[in-house]
């Protein structure tokens, strides 16, 4: 049935289970009667004081400070303040708290209370209990405790609810299911103003042990299977029962000497194990990048957090010393660690725990080398606190973290190429012929990231580089013609690819793209060139040279030839320069107008003016202005009859203006003779975005023209 559930709806469920177990733990915390008092114990003199009273409380009159002698019939003493009842020394005085918490529960539960003071002076105060406790009066630690227990609750159901198959994903659920366990009794007994029922703190103590044993118990057991599995569910099974019998000995108070080897030695014993776990894992994980990722950052979270509840909680109360912080913080220890396992788990990520899991340590490794060098100056060397402060923090500046850069160099490195030889690499790829192309594109990703297996993915819809499998791949897009490719296990399987492999990808995947394009755009454009040279010997002077073969008159020849020699010239020269000056070009124009006209008896008063003579002229452009005067020439040598032509050109704002005027015939006497030489003009100067005017100059004939200087103004 529960497979048939979708992850969210599992997720509600766990939510509203969450809740309820949130409302019966606040219910039992809040049903019990209440002084506002708050207690503590004077050190120096195990004498029980009134640390704070709540200004609102039934008790309010009680001075704060006050050393309190008795509690209705019963004397206080400094052991019925304690959060935790696991650090008695035996259980008989287990047995004793409890005792003690009943008599105490009983005199609070009266309509009214007899509190005693013997200092500053004897007195006796009457306090009218509430009957509840109201809800602002629970401590922070109270819901540290229940929202830590709800988030591992959360979260272990999530994951499991995603992979229900799968035996680590129902072990970590089972972890998350424990803390809430532990932690909402905990809560309760842990924040309680002075005495709860004898009887129902035994039980809350005895859910706290449960929880704690089972939580121990689940992350064992997904050590024992996870990443690779090194013992059968029937081992964990075993291992469940084996410390069920340790609560249940516990609970009954028999074979152990105190609670303290029933409970506390038992998870000494279980961390201990999952660290040996955690160390055959990484050993049997080397050729599993993904597995070891994992391992890595199990291992830090629970040296970490498991540890330091081991350090701060367990081993003071194992050698009867009073931890530094209350228990019910120390939960937050647990919950992130079951969050850190929980992202190993679900496999977040992984590629980015080995970077996490360094950057964290590191980290931490600064934080007590700081507070290690701090206490040193100051108790060994009676320097002054801020003075201490001062130098610890620069010896971290200074010599600390230039080793982290160093240790990150020296344990993180990754093969990294010259930038000049990877281009030159990537430019011998871009100008290789196609079929080797894809060879040598391999080979510059066998170098950097050094996989053990390069494939086509053929399936890929990719644009750009992504980290897939939990980083066990890395998928490259298709590349200009090259096919897209799967690199997978990076450094020959030891690692996992990571965000700076993906980025690195990215880059070189863009260079080669912009070589193989560039190539091609030159190809395009040296194809286009080749095109051109060929219609312009086709087109002019292929035509040219044949009129004059079959032309009857020597002048005519000559002229003929003369063009064609001179657009030849013109070949040659933008082929090796990739086009023409436009002053160059002008005084070509100039001088072979002067030649021409002269041998037909024509004057020729020529006037040009332009400040873009420096620019190049792009080839077509540069025939089409050659093209267009050397028509307007012929015609007015063939069809005027005039003896002079005035030629004005200039250049404003990139658009040329050519006005040719002569002292001819004019337009209507030479419309009948002007075959297809003017449509001829008008033809090229529309393929130039250019126009085309002519008019009757009275006389003669003026012809005025009008297109770009170069190809991409437009006018």
């Amino acid at each position: 049935m529960l497979k048939s559930l979708t992850p969210f709806t599992v997720l509600a469920i766990a939510a509203l289970a969450g809740l309820a177990a949130v409302l019966a733990t606040l219910a039992v915390a809040l049903d019990r009667p209440w002084l506002g008092l708050r207690f503590s114990v004077e050190d120096w003199s195990s004498i029980v004081r009134i640390e704070d009273v709540a200004p609102d409380g039934p008790a309010r009159l009680l001075p704060p400070g006050m050393a309190v002698s008795a509690i209705g019939d019963v004397v206080p003493e400094p052991g019925d303040l304690i959060d935790e009842p696991d650090v008695a020394e035996s259980y008989k005085a287990l047995a004793r708290f409890f005792e003690r918490q009943r008599l105490l529960n009983r005199v609070l539960s009266a309509d009214a209370v007899t509190i005693s003071a013997n200092e500053p002076e004897v007195r006796q105060f009457l306090v009218t209990p509430a009957p509840h406790r109201p809800m602002d009066s629970l401590p922070a630690v109270f819901w540290v405790q229940i929202v830590t227990g709800l988030a591992t609750l959360l979260i272990g159901v999530w994951v499991w609810s995603l992979r229900r198959d799968d035996m680590a994903a129902r072990l970590l659920a089972a972890a998350g299911i424990s803390i809430p366990v532990s932690a909402f009794p905990a809560a309760i007994y842990s924040t309680r103003e002075l005495a709860l029922p004898g009887d129902l703190f035994h039980a809350l103590s005895a859910l706290n042990h449960f929880g704690t044993l089972s939580f121990g118990v689940a992350l064992l057991g997904l050590f024992l299977v996870y990443p690779r599995r090194l013992a059968s569910n029937r081992l964990i099974l075993v291992l469940a029962l084996l410390f069920g019998a340790v609560w249940v000995l516990d609970c009954l108070q028999r074979v152990f000497p105190s609670p303290t080897e029933g409970v506390f030695v038992s998870v000494v014993i279980l961390m201990a194990g999952i660290l040996v776990s955690a160390a055959v894992q990484y050993a049997v994980s080397r050729r599993d990048p993904a597995g070891r990722a994992a391992i890595r950052w199990f291992a830090l979270s629970v040296g970490l957090c498991a540890g330091s509840f081991v350090s701060v909680i367990i081993l003071p109360n194992l050698f009867g010393v009073r931890p530094t912080i209350e228990q019910g913080y120390a939960f937050v220890l647990f919950g992130l660690l079951f969050v850190c396992v929980a992202v190993g788990v679900a496999r977040y990520r992984l590629f980015e725990l080995e970077g996490w899991a360094f950057a964290v340590l590191t980290y931490l490794g600064a934080f007590a080398l700081l507070l290690l060098l701090d206490a040193t100056l100051i108790y060994f060397m009676a320097i002054d606190r801020s003075e201490a402060f001062a130098l610890s923090l620069l010896v971290v500046a200074l010599v600390y973290l230039p080793f982290r850069d160093w240790m990150a160099r020296r344990l993180m490195a990754r093969h990294a190429f010259d930038r000049e030889t990877l281009f030159g690499r990537i430019v011998d790829i871009a100008l290789a012929e196609n079929r080797v192309q894809e060879e040598r594109w391999r080979q510059i990703l066998q170098d950097a990231f050094q996989p053990l297996q390069i494939s086509v993915d053929s399936y890929s819809h990719e644009t750009e580089p992504s980290i897939a499998d939990d980083g066990l791949s890395l998928r490259l897009p298709a590349i200009a013609g090259l096919s897209p490719l799967k690199l997978t296990y990076a450094h020959r399987g030891r690692r996992l690819f990571s965000p700076r492999d993906r980025r690195f990808a990215a880059d070189i995947c863009a260079m080669l793209g912009h070589a193989i394009m560039s190539r091609d755009a030159r190809e395009r454009g040296a194809s286009e060139e080749r095109m051109r040279i060929a219609r312009d010997m086709h087109d002019n002077m292929g035509a040219q040279l044949l009129s004059a073969l079959h032309s009857q008159t020597p002048e005519r020849k000559d002229t003929l030839i003369r063009e064609t020699i001179s657009d030849l010239r013109d070949i040659v020269n933008n082929a090796a320069r990739g086009g023409k000056r436009l002053d160059e070009l002008l005084a070509d124009l100039r001088i072979e107008a002067l030649e021409r006209l002269a041998a037909a008896d024509i004057t020729l008063d020529w006037q040009d003016a332009s400040d873009d003579g420096d620019v190049m002229l792009a080839p077509n452009v540069a025939y089409a202005l050659r093209s267009i005067l050397r028509e307007i020439i012929s015609n007015t040598i063939r069809h005027s009859g005039a003896g002079r032509m005035r030629v004005r050109f200039g250049v404003k704002d990139g658009i040329v203006e050519l006005d040719v005027s002569d002292n001819g015939r004019g337009l209507s006497a030479q419309t009948e003779r002007t075959g297809n030489g003017l449509a001829n003009l008008e033809a090229r100067l529309v393929a130039l975005h250019g126009t085309l005017h002519l008019c009757d100059g009275q006389p003669g004939l003026s012809v005025r023209a009008r297109f770009p200087l170069t190809e991409d103004h437009q006018p």
